[in-house]
């Protein structure tokens, strides 16, 4: 445990040394909700359409999407890096799981978006675009548990696209695949509200909404989610679940793949 916590640690303080990184991600932020916000001004009447939703909602949901988001640290080289350069073989010897190793590169980069960039942000948006987010603590407490939930998911999600680095040479197209999939299907962008209901349903049997949609949704509009609470907890657990055998298998077979190529 000493050897993850270690980790955690050691990036988070790799993250504070990129300095022109850190603030170039800022502005990249700050750029996105700029643009979500003016698009959904432009596009949502000020009395709101059908559903409820106005343009003070979306300006609200453009930010804290773009904030949940940004707050997950992308650390896609991890593991294909060491397989591409072979290091991963000598990691294999020493007492520890890559795939926790890889966990805690995510959430020491992670803990420093969230410090150093989500909130103060958060912060910046409140006072510069006048968002008003009023929530109950039982309601922070669900989306502290959505959040916590989705970034498992995230981490899951990474370990498989990663371990794929074992079966083929390059692995960017994956990743390019999965951001196009992110943008099309987590919310971050557009809301699942604006979807046609059959899209909907489709969407909801894949675990991307569960990392965005859900968690900004549960803070905004807790008495409007597409499903109840109870049953978005036990919708979480099973992405998790089958996630989880799946990065498995796909990485395990991978290990086994990489000791008999290598002897």
């Amino acid at each position: 445990m000493k050897i993850y916590l270690k980790y955690i640690s050691l990036s988070f303080q790799k993250a504070i040394t990129y300095r022109i990184e850190y603030f170039t991600s800022v502005l990249n932020a700050l750029l996105y909700i700029f643009i979500f916000i003016s698009i959904w001004k432009a596009i949502i009447p000020e009395e709101g359409i059908d559903n409820g939703i106005t343009p003070e909602i979306m300006t609200s949901y453009a930010v804290l999407s773009t904030l949940i988001k940004s707050t997950f640290a992308r650390s896609q080289g991890f593991i294909s890096g060491k397989v591409r350069t072979g290091e991963i073989a000598v990691d294999l010897m020493k007492p520890y799981s890559i795939p926790l190793l890889y966990l805690s590169d995510i959430i020491g980069q992670s803990l420093f978006q969230l410090l150093a960039r989500g909130i103060p942000l958060l912060v910046f948006c409140i006072f510069f675009f006048n968002i008003k987010i009023e929530v109950e603590w039982n309601q922070f407490l669900k989306f502290i548990n959505l959040y916590f939930l989705s970034f498992i998911i995230y981490y899951l999600i990474c370990l498989f696209i990663s371990s794929l680095s074992f079966y083929f040479v390059e692995i960017f197209p994956f990743w390019i695949l999965y951001f196009a999939l992110i943008t099309f299907m987590s919310g971050a962008i557009i809301p699942l509200d604006f979807f046609p209901e059959f899209l909907k349903h489709i969407i909801l049997f894949t675990p991307f909404p569960y990392l965005f949609y859900f968690p900004t949704m549960i803070l905004l509009r807790p008495n409007q989610l597409l499903i109840n609470y109870n049953e978005l907890l036990l919708n979480y657990f099973i992405n998790i679940i089958i996630l989880m055998i799946l990065s498995s298998i796909v990485y395990r077979m991978g290990i086994r793949k990489l000791t008999i190529a290598g002897g």
